[in-house]
């Protein structure tokens, strides 16, 4: 499959990003263990970006933390291997790792908790058109409409537009469906990504307490289960 920029954004963020929030690791999320370890392919980096990305404002930009310290990018996964974590002061100061600057509250009254801020896949070097032609028989998923994840990683999105790829040329548009999947193992058998950034307009994240979060990506050629047996 092809997944497009509303898709590779919703993977990094649901299935990708939450597992890397250190409080989820700490209470046994999948990325707790896999730090230092390969689990995407070499072309994938994926960052949860605090305000700008090259030089341009981003959806949620974030220069200073609900607990006072200075946002600051952090990397999560480079060139497949994960990295890192993201941090409030306390889970920092637990790990050794420098501040990231994730704590956020919606309200004043609100606890800060580690939260992603605008968090992406970056971009490559293919062309989309390259890369519908490099497809015999798949599917090029466009949008999505919702979308759900655990700490295993685990994920199940619904598709509300998408085509058949044949022979490398699109086909007929599909009817709703979902697609599914452990996320280190879809990122695994990423083999091309589009060369262009695609920013989406700021959703709200529930985790607790709602708050406005960034994300977006480029065009992703993968392996994922789309429908159901």
């Amino acid at each position: 499959c092809i997944i497009a920029p509303e898709l590779s954004g919703i993977l990094a963020h649901e299935a990708v990003g939450h597992t890397a929030e250190a409080d989820f690791v700490i209470s046994g999320s999948v990325a707790g263990p896999c730090r230092g370890k390969q689990v995407a392919s070499p072309i994938v980096t994926l960052t949860d970006f605090a305000n700008t990305y090259e030089g341009k404002l981003l959806p949620t930009p974030i220069h200073v933390d609900d607990e006072g310290v200075v946002a600051q990018d952090a990397v999560l996964i480079d060139h497949g291997v994960l990295t890192g974590w993201m941090h409030n002061r306390s889970s920092a100061a637990r790990y050794g790792d420098a501040r990231t600057g994730n704590a956020l509250a919606f309200a004043f009254s609100d606890e800060p908790l580690i939260r992603m801020r605008n968090t992406a896949i970056l971009p490559g070097k293919d062309k989309l058109e390259d890369m519908i032609a490099s497809v015999e028989d798949g599917y090029y998923l466009v949008a999505t409409g919702n979308g759900q994840a655990d700490s295993t990683g685990e994920f199940m999105f619904g598709v509300t537009m998408g085509y058949e790829i044949k022979h490398g040329k699109l086909g007929r548009a599909i009817r709703d469906t979902t697609v599914s999947g452990v996320a280190f193992d879809v990122l695994k058998t990423v083999d091309m990504i589009s060369d262009e950034m695609v920013w989406l307009n700021s959703g709200m994240c529930g985790k607790k307490q709602p708050f406005p979060v960034g994300m977006g990506g480029p065009h992703i050629k993968c392996e994922i289960n789309v429908g159901g047996n």
